[in-house]
């Protein structure tokens, strides 16, 4: 006798409200009686992926150009003592207030919130004497702050109403002062970031706060910048992104270096050079473009690509890489992107929308 085929119900059938008997067995008590999630709180997964394949196709929206996603996330700037954070973050926020390039990358004009917690007010003041801003573009707070729920949920209504674009927080451990057991409390930290994450969330603008790094950081330029926050290491690893200041010629050189890890962000450390007279930062150099064109060069020496259309994945072969990994390909991708004796072409492959890349031929 054939069995008949079970009718499996549809997501909008299944009951989210369990039943009373077997509430009350899991509770112990009776009469409590849990409710679902909103219909509101719940998306299909088409609608989901139709949303990210609209991000993908249209561009992560940043207020710094592939350093500051335009979302409503947390980053950290974290940096050793009198590297320049602050200075650095006024820098970086004045730029963006008034939608000028900063070191040599695009900026989405927004008015910028800077809560000035840990310095006294004269210091705040004297370090923004070079600012070039017009008024009402960038503002500051200069009195302490804790970011306790109740506090973020002054910040976000501030946010809202006077329609600010970013938030610049100085500094973490005086932010977060009494909402901790010590700085190696991780449970703790995890609790206020995410409070402060929810907050970013809630105003739907990037929130950036300056935070001291630990004695032993790592200065390397492969250095993973989430783990050079000083206290509890899950902090850093908590927030949405974490930006990483460096000297770069030593702490008492004038070059710094700006690396940056986490949800939208990934960048090979920036070199640059600070002017104290001016408190400005001029880009002298990237080890991305080391690394740009050494794999370019590689590419045309061995003619890896010509006029018939090919994947990276085929390019590394030529060039001699057996089994390459995500890095590599990025790698390859960065080299041949820009170029303008380089096009680009997109075809389905085994079902699959694929970049192809050739070699045009010279006017």
């Amino acid at each position: 006798m054939t069995r008949p085929a079970p009718v499996i119900p549809t997501v909008d059938e299944i009951p989210f409200t369990l039943p009373a008997a077997d509430t009350q067995r899991r509770n112990g008590h009776q009469g409590y009686v849990p409710h679902g999630f909103d219909d509101a709180e719940l998306e299909d997964a088409v609608d989901v992926s139709h949303e990210g394949q609209q991000i993908d196709a249209q561009g992560v929206p940043y207020v710094l150009d592939g350093v500051v996603p335009g979302y409503g996330m947390l980053g950290f700037i974290v940096a050793y003592a009198k590297v320049g954070k602050t200075t650095f973050g006024q820098a970086l926020a004045s730029h963006i207030a008034m939608g000028r390039a900063f070191l040599e990358r695009a900026t989405t004009p927004c008015r910028v919130l800077v809560l000035a917690a840990e310095d006294p007010p004269e210091y705040t003041a004297w370090l923004a004497r070079h600012l070039n801003v017009e008024r009402g573009r960038m503002v500051f707070r200069r009195r302490p702050v804790i970011l306790s729920p109740g506090e973020l949920d002054h910040i976000t209504a501030t946010v809202t109403a006077c329609h600010f674009g970013l938030v610049l927080i100085a500094s973490w451990q005086a932010v977060v002062r009494g909402l901790m057991k010590d700085e190696n409390d991780n449970a703790g930290a995890v609790r206020v970031v995410e409070d402060v994450k929810a907050a970013a969330r809630a105003s739907g603008v990037p929130w950036l706060i300056d935070a001291h790094s630990g004695k032993g950081e790592d200065q390397d330029d492969d250095a993973d910048p989430s783990k050079a926050m000083r206290g509890a290491s899950a902090a850093a690893a908590s927030a949405d992104y974490t930006l990483s200041l460096r000297y770069g010629n030593g702490t008492f050189g004038t070059q710094r270096r700006l690396s940056g890890k986490g949800r939208f962000v990934s960048f090979a450390p920036i070199v640059m050079d600070f002017d104290a007279a001016t408190s400005s930062y001029t880009v002298t150099g990237s080890q991305k473009d080391v690394t740009r064109e050494t794999t370019w060069r590689l590419i045309c020496e061995t003619g890896a690509i010509d006029s018939g259309p090919v994947s990276l994945t085929e390019i590394a072969c030529r060039i001699g890489v057996a089994n390459i990994t995500g890095g590599q390909r990025r790698r390859i991708a960065d080299a041949l992107a820009g170029r303008p004796d380089v096009g680009i072409i997109h075809e389905l492959r085994r079902g699959q929308k694929t970049t192809l890349y050739r070699r045009l031929e010279s006017q």
